[in-house]
């Protein structure tokens, strides 16, 4: 079975993007901030990620999702071997929710996002919502 063959529905972005902090190149600064923060249990109840294409920002929004989720958490990294972390690199994860902003910019789409995050989380401990 070749790389293509094994996950035929993800693009090369995808396919290759890092999952865990020691896999992102680069963004030392933040990568150390967002580890602490998941290491002590103070995850603040929003981040925004500011910067040029490529630099890590949804990467980063993602790593972080599947953080604070985790079961076993190790020195601020997901596991990838809990239920929660499977369900995240799957894609069968309800409670992460990632729109792209680009393209979900009517009144209507935001009425909806306002509306389901009235929901309590259905599988985790948190429901995150990472807006592109």
């Amino acid at each position: 079975m070749g790389i293509w063959d094994a996950s035929p529905r993800l693009s090369l972005a995808n396919l290759y993007r890092p999952h865990d902090w020691e896999s992102v190149v680069g963004q030392e600064y933040t990568k150390t901030i967002l580890r602490n923060a998941l290491s002590s249990d103070r995850v603040g109840s929003a981040y925004l990620f500011h910067g040029m294409r490529g630099t890590g920002k949804t990467t980063s929004a993602r790593i972080l999702a599947q953080g604070v989720n985790c079961l076993n958490l190790r020195e601020g990294n997901p596991c990838h071997t809990c239920v929660n972390c499977y369900a995240c690199e799957n894609g069968t994860f309800l409670d992460i929710i990632e729109s792209d902003a680009a393209s979900n910019t009517g009144v209507d789409n935001i009425r909806e996002l306002i509306e389901t995050a009235m929901f309590q989380p259905n599988q985790w401990k948190y429901k995150v919502y990472i807006i592109d």
